[in-house]
């Protein structure tokens, strides 16, 4: 018997020789007067065995059955199906995919008896102060780049662009791009804005995709202006307030997001059997909503903050990356190695030697503007280079004739002189 067997025998030992009354007992023992009385009966019945649970040494009714265990042992084992998953992930998918479903705990209490599973070490942490959550869902939103080999050793490196809502923990953007650039965070913009709104404000990194390096010229110090990118310059349009993190920890929301992401995400696109960027994108929606149905949160505020899109805003204009030119005087600019020209209506004035700003969107396509007014052009096509004349025969050259000489040069030539 193990010591609290051992001390309940010794209470009810003395309770029968009168040395304890059961109202004492009861109260050692946590129990009611009445439960004592039983056990005291069982006592002078069963003696010593009575400090012994009638369930010990049972099998438990509700014990995963063995074929199970060894079904989830070779699916989580080297080489199974799920053999490098955590805990949880590896529980959500059995649910999912296998139909066998068991405890997170007993889950972990499996592996680690197996030996599949390692304790996680204790990391000491650096204390920071705790920044609470905004109260209503688009009041701030993290966004930022993570490489990553997320296809691992199937497809290209890339890294993955995203946005978490701080309020409530939901993604509301992820896609991968062959690298961290400025198209990228233009989709994310674009998308949300499209489908949540506009946020009040943006926590991002000191990427200079999105916060300019650059130092403010003369012309920009006199009229009051900070040189910007073109993230910093779209935002900033929009009114969107963006705020530059001096730390990792700082927006540590999708910081920590990426690293569920590197160990969930990876693995799913594996399971899926996607290697190339565009499946993977195509896999994200429905990774998302999953995503957002298992950890995201109510925020404290129901009220949403986000800003709806004006049905007449122009995306094109607003969500584009831009350049200026100058026309030329046939109407034309030079943009990108193409020459456009563009086809003003008869009334309209002559834009020759004005600025017009170029938008390229995500998907590359082009639009023209003067201010805020669309332009209409077209592609100058070069002419087709001219076909390949056929050899002509070969003539035959004739000889040159030989020079005349003066009258000086033939007297010493023949010794004249």
């Amino acid at each position: 018997m193990n010591p609290k067997q051992q001390r309940e025998v010794e209470i009810l030992t003395r309770v029968e020789a009168g040395a304890l009354d059961v109202g004492v007992a009861s109260e050692l023992l946590g129990v009611s007067v009445r439960q004592v009385r039983r056990l005291r009966v069982r006592f002078r019945q069963e003696g010593l065995a009575v400090g012994v649970h009638g369930n010990c040494g049972r099998p438990p009714t509700n014990r995963t059955a063995p074929a199970v265990r060894e079904q989830i042992l070779v699916l989580a084992g080297p080489g199974g199906k799920y053999q490098d998953l955590n805990v949880c992930h590896l529980q959500e998918l059995l649910a999912e995919e296998e139909e066998i479903v068991i405890g997170r705990s007993t889950l972990d209490r499996l592996l680690k008896q197996a030996g599949l599973r390692q304790a996680a070490k204790r990391v000491r942490r650096v204390h920071r102060r705790c920044r609470l959550r905004r109260a209503a869902e688009g009041m701030l939103l993290q966004m930022d780049s993570s490489p990553f080999a997320w296809l691992e050793a199937r497809g290209p490196h890339a890294d993955l662009v995203g946005a978490i809502d701080d309020a409530t923990g939901k993604v509301l953007f992820l896609r991968l791009r062959p690298s961290e650039d400025q198209i990228g965070y233009l989709w994310l913009l674009r998308s949300v804005a499209q489908r949540y709104g506009l946020p009040m404000s943006i926590y991002h990194d000191r990427h200079t995709i999105l916060r300019s390096p650059k130092q403010p010229t003369l012309e920009e110090q006199l009229a009051g202006q900070a040189p910007m990118s073109q993230i910093q310059r779209v935002l900033a349009e929009l009114g969107i307030e963006s705020i530059a993190a001096y730390s990792p920890q700082a927006k540590g929301r999708i910081e920590r997001l990426w690293g569920t992401l590197q160990d969930r995400l990876t693995k799913e696109l594996r399971l899926a059997g996607i290697s190339s960027l565009e499946a993977a994108n195509a896999f994200l929606p429905a990774f998302i909503a999953r995503y957002n149905a298992r950890f995201a949160k109510a925020p404290q505020d129901p009220h949403s903050a986000w800003v709806p899109l004006p049905d007449d805003l122009d995306l094109n204009y607003y969500f584009a990356l831009r350049e200026t030119r100058t026309v030329r005087a046939d109407h034309c600019i030079s943009f990108a190695g193409r020459l456009l020209q563009l086809l003003p209506a008869p009334r309209e004035p002559s834009l020759v030697g004005q600025r017009i700003t170029v938008h390229v969107v995500p998907e590359g396509d082009i639009y023209l503007y003067h201010g805020q007014r669309p332009l209409a052009h077209r592609l100058c096509v070069a002419p087709a280079p001219a076909a390949p004349q056929p050899p002509q025969e070969l003539l035959p050259v004739s000889q040159p004739a030989a020079p005349k000489r003066t009258a000086r040069q033939r007297a010493w030539l023949f010794g004249q002189h």
